[in-house]
């Protein structure tokens, strides 16, 4: 088993300083949110896990978690059907593919990959992270973060959703981008869609950036293409207000 993992946030940051940026366009893209070592050492951690699970939803609203494990002992066959139901299956407009290890689910339940990334939570929860994003937003509502790691493959996307759900109290979105390189022909933007429907923005997801956005607020990541040569690794949440 690896030895403990440290996350610390970039000193040099002001966050002070990006909160009317954020309050005007509601969303911001941070360059170097970490430190170094500390964005390359979660990398590699996530490179290596063997936690990994195939999330996607299926028609009639249903979110699935299959082991990717389990998809390796699948015959060609049985794994061509499986991945057709992956795709084009849902009819309520809200469709996703991609593979995910739940950290707040898993330390809740015993999920596979919950006690390995416990300190992602604990990072999340922490002083640091929570402070700096009460100061950039601007908001002292935020009370805590649940987190996920998520790793998108060739072919894996997420259509346009705003987030929001039903009694929640998620206020804001966070995605911090853990792939050393990568070029925006390869897909995987995160793209913010406007009023018509057009992509009014879109961030590549650059090795150690963190993306926040207000919620709700339509958006999507665009598919994986087969120019991709790496997995598109993040950690993502949401900030959420005192239950």
């Amino acid at each position: 088993m690896a030895g403990p993992l440290s996350l610390r946030l970039n000193g040099t940051l002001e966050p002070d300083a990006y909160r009317p940026v954020f309050r005007s366009h509601r969303r911001l893209h941070i360059p170097s949110i970490l430190e170094p070592t500390s964005a390359t050492a979660l990398y590699a951690r996530l490179a290596a896990s063997p936690d990994w699970t195939r999330s996607f939803h299926v028609e009639g609203g249903k979110d699935v978690d299959i082991r990717v494990d389990e998809l390796d002992v699948l015959s060609p066959e049985q794994r061509a059907e499986f991945e057709q139901t992956q795709i084009g299956s849902s009819t309520d407009g809200v469709t996703y593919v991609f593979d995910s290890i739940r950290i707040t689910a898993g330390l809740l339940d015993g999920r596979a990959g919950g006690k390995e990334f416990r300190m992602v939570q604990e990072f999340v929860n922490g002083p640091a992270f929570l402070d700096f994003m009460i100061r950039l937003t601007g908001d002292p509502r935020i009370a805590f973060a649940d987190v996920m790691a998520t790793r998108y493959l060739r072919g894996h996307f997420a259509t346009a959703h705003e987030d929001a759900i039903t009694g929640g109290r998620r206020l804001y979105a966070y995605v911090l981008n853990l792939t050393p390189q990568w070029w925006a022909d390869w897909g995987g933007v995160l793209m913010f869609h406007d009023e018509d429907g057009h992509v009014a923005e879109g961030y590549v997801p650059k090795f150690n950036a963190l993306n926040v956005f207000a919620v709700p607020q339509v958006h999507s990541v665009s598919m994986v293409s087969r120019l991709a040569r790496d997995p598109r690794y993040s950690v993502t949440g949401w900030l959420h207000a005192a239950e």
